[in-house]
C-alpha cells in the first residue's frame, strides 16, 4: 500500500504521508462535516502539505500561510485525486477526503501516523518542515496497516523541547501551558465577524496583519525554512493585501471564505485610516 500511495502522491508533490487507524482519531470534532465520514470507517491516510515558498522573509500584511494559494483547493485537489485512485483500485470501499473543516483531529491523526509531534503551540512539528504545513486526510472503510515508521520519542531532533518560546512570543497571553484561549488570539480576532471591541482593534493594529498572526509559529526554533515541493503554492503569491486587490484575492486565498467586509475592516485598522 505504501508503494501505491507514493506512486499517486509523489507526482503531485506530496512527500510525507502516513496511515493511522480511524479509532485513533476518535472522538470526532463536533462539526457538520462529520456527517461525511463513511459508515464503517477503518483507516485514515494523512498527508502533509508544506507551504513555505520563502514568504516568511518578505514584507507582508497577512500571515505567511495566507500569502500562497488557497490550501483548501491545493490540498483538496490532491486529496480528491488520491481518493479517486484508491476507489479505482479498491472498488466497493469508500474514500472521503477532508481538509481544514474536518471532523478529524488532524494534529493527533498526523502524530498517530508517525508524521511528527504536537508542539506546545498546538501545531504539528515535522522533521523536515517544522510547523509550516497544512494537514489533510482521506478517511476510508478500507483497512490499511498503520504506518510502520518508528514513532519519535523525546529527546529527538524535531520533538518539542518545551522551550516556551512560542508562549513567550504570544503578545496577549492567548497561548499558555493549558492551551489556546481563542478569545485572546490575534489570529482569531482578525477572523472575527462584525464589530470589534476597542481592545480587539488595538490588537489588530499592533499585529499589523489584515489576516492572522505568525508570532508563535515564527518563534519555534524547529522551523527549517525548507521550501515546499508542491508547485501549486508558488502560483500568484500575494504578500500585501490592499483594498484594490482584495476582490481578486478573495477568489484565490485561504481567507476568501470570510468575505470582504472582515478584510476591509482589518485593512482600515492596520492602515490607521
Amino acid at each position: 500500500m505504501e508503494r501505491f500511495l507514493r506512486g499517486v502522491l509523489s507526482p503531485l508533490g506530496v512527500e510525507h504521508f502516513g496511515v493511522c487507524a480511524y479509532g485513533d482519531c476518535l472522538p470526532l470534532l463536533p462539526v457538520r462535516s462529520r456527517g461525511r465520514v463513511p459508515p464503517g470507517a477503518r483507516s485514515v491516510v494523512v498527508c502533509l502539505f508544506p507551504h513555505d515558498i520563502g514568504q516568511f522573509v518578505r514584507p507582508r500584511n497577512v500571515a505567511g500561510y495566507a500569502v500562497v494559494g488557497d490550501y483548501h483547493r491545493v490540498a483538496g485537489d490532491i486529496l480528491a485525486a488520491l481518493a479517486a485512485a484508491l476507489a479505482a483500485e479498491y472498488p466497493g470501499e469508500s474514500f472521503v477526503p477532508f481538509v481544514d473543516s474536518s471532523p478529524i483531529r488532524e494534529v493527533a491523526a498526523a502524530a498517530a501516523a508517525g508524521l511528527g509531534l504536537r508542539g506546545r503551540h498546538g501545531q504539528l512539528i515535522h522533521r523536515a518542515y517544522g510547523t509550516r504545513l497544512f494537514i489533510g486526510e482521506v478517511v476510508t472503510t478500507l483497512e490499511i496497516a498503520a504506518s510502520t515508521e518508528a514513532r519519535p520519542s523525546a529527546p529527538d531532533t524535531y520533538a518539542c523541547h518545551g522551550c516556551g518560546k512560542c508562549i513567550a512570543a504570544c503578545p496577549t497571553g492567548a497561548l499558555g501551558p493549558g492551551g489556546l484561549d481563542k478569545a485572546l488570539c490575534r489570529s482569531a480576532i482578525t477572523q472575527k465577524k462584525g464589530a470589534l471591541t476597542p481592545w480587539e482593534r488595538e490588537q489588530v493594529a499592533a499585529g499589523g496583519l489584515a489576516w492572522g498572526c505568525d508570532l508563535c509559529t515564527a518563534a519555534c526554533p524547529l522551523n527549517t525554512g525548507r521550501r515546499t515541493p508542491i508547485r501549486a503554492f508558488y502560483r500568484s503569491p500575494l504578500p500585501q493585501l490592499t483594498a484594490e486587490n482584495l476582490e481578486a484575492a478573495l477568489a484565490d486565498k485561504p481567507y476568501g471564505y470570510r468575505g470582504k467586509d472582515v478584510l476591509l475592516r482589518n485593512l482600515f485598522i492596520i492602515n490607521g485610516s
